[in-house]
């Protein structure tokens, strides 16, 4: 009983990490980046490939479990991996939502351009964790509000 909760786990696993890394793909074919980099391209072929050695597993005869938990663990961190590159939009969102607030203090205008250089770079997460630490300073709830405005 409990290697095949294992193997159903697994198909459910695969499941779930193909539709996250579809997410992401359309995530980046959707929204116009000024640059993707190389990595992103890397990093989607790493997870393409981790999934393919899941579907491998899945079909061999006998399972081996421990196997497969290893080749599902690693193709939900590098689809994860992948999806964090895809923050690129929130990133922008919030850099055009900080540029209202840049009149006003000189800290948040220097975060704000410092995210922008990041983001123009392709530094998305640092650029996302930059433009709301700057913004922060006026408005403490910022991530929580973006984000609810990025899933809708």
């Amino acid at each position: 009983g409990s290697m095949q909760e294992d193997e159903q786990r697994a198909r459910e696993q695969l499941k779930e990490i193909t539709a996250l890394l579809s997410k992401c793909k359309t995530s980046i074919r959707n929204y116009p980046l000024p640059i993707i980099t190389s990595n992103y391209f890397v990093e989607l072929s790493e997870a393409n490939d981790a999934i393919l050695e899941i579907v491998k597993e899945l079909d061999k005869t006998p399972i081996t479990i421990k196997t497969l938990n290893i080749r599902v663990d690693t193709a939900r961190d590098l689809s994860l991996k992948l999806f964090n590159t895809t923050t690129a939009k929130l990133a922008e969102m919030i850099i055009v939502y900080g540029n209202r607030y840049k009149p006003l203090d000189k800290d948040i205008e220097r975060g704000l351009d410092i995210a922008s250089k990041l983001f123009f770079k392709g530094s998305y997460k640092l650029s996302l964790e930059t433009s709301i630490a700057a913004i922060k300073i006026v408005e403490p709830d910022i991530y929580n509000k973006m984000l609810n405005l990025y899933k809708n």
